[in-house]
């Protein structure tokens, strides 16, 4: 995101000082959408984890290997760049972690020679923080060091945490924190009640989506969401490419965890997804006792049972011997072998919409 950043500034070189003001603007929401992430985190739903930044570039670069667009990286890039280190200081939970940790530090860049006021290094951050009007770094900085590096006096330097107050003194850190005390108790009981309301109608938003049809020895679907990491390591190995992660629309809780749509893809049984899926998710459950879903016929749509044409195309597909024919040679579901891999559904000849489907469980 560094690199990125730069190459921000280097193009919008009139935009700098706007990049900044953005990014200002929004940093006093950070802490409350951090416990906004926590109480969901405890709710028992982990698609906050996929936000930080090893699971969220790891996740991209499986996209990228799979012949995927990565939308939340190139987003992400994109609002760096207009944005400054949006993303790094506001949204990411870890940055956002850091950042508020970065108050317990004993020491950071301040003003310790004579500054000549040239405001190179004012231009210079990213986020706005540097020292050369308050005299130390300003909260949110990155300790990227750019400051420091750019000062052609060399007065920034590494000094005990402190704060430049109004009559240009040096106040201690503790100090400012005592006479803001007050204040903060107010804004976290707003932000406590303004959470909780989110957390009230998140708990009728997310769980919105229809329930979908998930690999061979998935968990319950509300245990499956909350293990599920979104590594995308089943969607990687999957060799019929019947597992796909689902999109932002289909709830929060769903988003980029592994499904299968039958019609476009099959699964062939290869219990693959299961040998790795770090997190169980996915268990480890024998061919005999996988139960994803059941096939349903509809039998309007279907030529044999609609137009009595010689049709069993489902059933020839069928790897579990879960349908067989009628005395008209009219499929029939077998409800006891069905496994609901979606094999029948594939196959399936007719246009649009397959005349036999497969639900989940």
């Amino acid at each position: 995101m560094a690199l990125t950043d730069k190459m921000g500034r280097a193009v919008f070189k009139k935009l700098s000082l706007t990049r900044t003001k953005v990014l200002h603007a929004v940093q006093p929401m950070r802490g409350y959408w951090l416990l906004f992430l926590v109480l969901i985190f405890v709710l028992g739903s982990n698609w906050v984890l996929f936000l930080t930044p090893f699971a969220l570039f790891s996740h991209e670069i499986v996209r990228v290997l799979t012949g995927h667009i990565p939308w939340m990286l190139i987003g992400i890039m994109a609002g760096t760049l207009f944005f400054s280190r949006l993303w790094c200081s506001v949204l990411c939970p870890t940055g956002v972690l850091l950042s508020l940790a970065a108050r317990l530090w004993l020491f950071r860049y301040g003003l310790a020679g004579n500054c000549v006021h040239c405001e190179k290094c004012t231009r210079t951050c990213s986020v706005g923080t540097a020292p050369s009007n308050t005299g130390v770094v300003k909260e949110g900085c990155l300790a990227c060091g750019d400051c420091q590096r750019v000062c052609p006096a060399r007065a920034i330097a590494w000094q005990r945490s402190s704060w430049r107050g109004e009559n240009s003194q040096l106040v201690p850190v503790d100090d400012i924190a005592a006479t803001k005390r007050q204040e903060s108790r107010r804004k976290f009981f707003k932000a406590a009640f303004a959470v909780a309301m989110a957390a009230a109608l998140w708990k009728k938003t997310v769980w919105a989506a229809e329930k979908a049809l998930r690999p061979p020895g998935a968990l319950p679907e509300l245990e499956f969401t909350a293990v599920c990491n979104r590594c995308g390591r089943c969607v990687q190995v999957c060799p019929s490419n019947a597992l796909c992660p689902m999109p932002i629309t289909d709830g929060l809780a769903n988003f980029e965890t592994p499904h299968i749509v039958p019609r476009r893809n099959r699964c062939d049984l290869c219990l693959a997804c299961q040998k790795v899926c770090p997190t169980g998710a996915i268990a480890e459950v024998p061919l005999e006792k996988i139960r994803m879903g059941k096939a349903v016929i509809d039998k309007p749509r279907c030529i044999a049972w609609n137009e009595g044409k010689m049709c069993y195309i489902c059933g020839e597909q069928c790897p579990v011997l879960a349908i067989n024919a009628d005395e008209y040679h009219r499929p029939i579901i077998l409800p006891d072998k069905c496994v609901g891999c979606g094999s029948c559904e594939n196959a399936c000849p007719i246009d649009g919409e397959a005349a036999i489907r497969v639900f989940p469980n």
